[in-house]
């Protein structure tokens, strides 16, 4: 992942204003810095939202985390003022105290909406405890809705209600092996320039442990071939079906590219 635009971020998000721009309005700060747009809302305990849409792509980030060294995924629990809860699949970045949304589009329709919402970081083999945090929305969502216009995403999709798979966890931080046959792209031609990619998926588990309905969260780096080729392998894998792994829910993946 490019570090470069998350230093650029961090720098937009005090020319915003800090804390105070997004509370004492009840909206979201929006700042326009290097070709981004960014609708942020930051927290007196430390964490902040951030939603940015930059070459027309979107990521939401939520800062303030506790740092991990050596983690892909992070698993954070959402729960609404309602009692609705969903777990959700976050992308860690390494010795920095920020997560990145697997699922940008689907998470930043959730912020829009505002109401409160209690966040707790499920343990990992480096961290023993639960952190939980209860931050409430702003209820005035427009500058969300400005960055999601700016990428081109519709503001709201079926596909948001669909929950993730959840197999049961026998050691903190492991995740079970829950592929009886994984996908194996073959590197693709046309991003030959670019040396190494990365894409995070989703799909829905079908029968037999089926995938269905496969589309891409994030590309890195876009239009070059990754989300294709990703798209395609997928077509030959296979889940284990199980407890938690259910035709119906939704499975998030990550496929890492290497040219040799």
């Amino acid at each position: 992942m490019n570090i470069a635009p998350v230093s650029l971020l961090f720098a937009a998000l005090f020319v915003a204003g800090g804390p105070a721009a997004a509370q004492d309005t009840d909206g979201w700060a929006i700042t326009e810095a290097s070709g981004a747009l960014i609708a942020s809302a930051s927290y007196e305990s430390g964490q902040s939202f951030v939603v940015r849409c930059l070459d027309g792509k979107l990521d939401v980030m939520m800062t303030g985390m506790p740092v991990e060294t050596g983690l892909q995924f992070r698993k954070l629990e959402w729960a609404s003022e309602g009692g609705e809860r969903q777990r959700q699949t976050w992308i860690n970045l390494p010795d920095r105290p920020m997560v990145f949304a697997a699922r940008p589009v689907h998470v930043a329709r959730i912020l829009r909406k505002g109401g409160a919402v209690s966040v707790r970081l499920l343990p990992t083999a480096e961290m023993a405890q639960t952190h939980r945090y209860d931050l409430p929305l702003p209820s005035d969502g427009s500058g969300v809705d400005h960055v999601l216009t700016a990428c081109e995403v519709r503001l709201d999709d079926p596909r948001d209600d669909l929950i993730e798979i959840d197999p049961p966890i026998e050691k903190p931080g492991v995740f079970p092996d829950i592929w009886q046959r994984q996908a194996l792209p073959a590197y693709p031609n046309s991003a030959m320039s670019a040396g190494a990619g990365d894409v995070m998926f989703s799909c829905i588990v079908a029968d037999s442990g089926r995938l269905s309905e496969c589309r891409v969260e994030r590309e890195t780096p876009p239009r070059v071939g990754f989300g294709p080729a990703t798209l395609t392998s997928l077509l030959s894998a296979r889940l284990r079906l199980g407890p938690g792994v259910e035709p119906g829910r939704l499975i998030i993946g990550r496929q890492l590219y290497q040219l040799q």
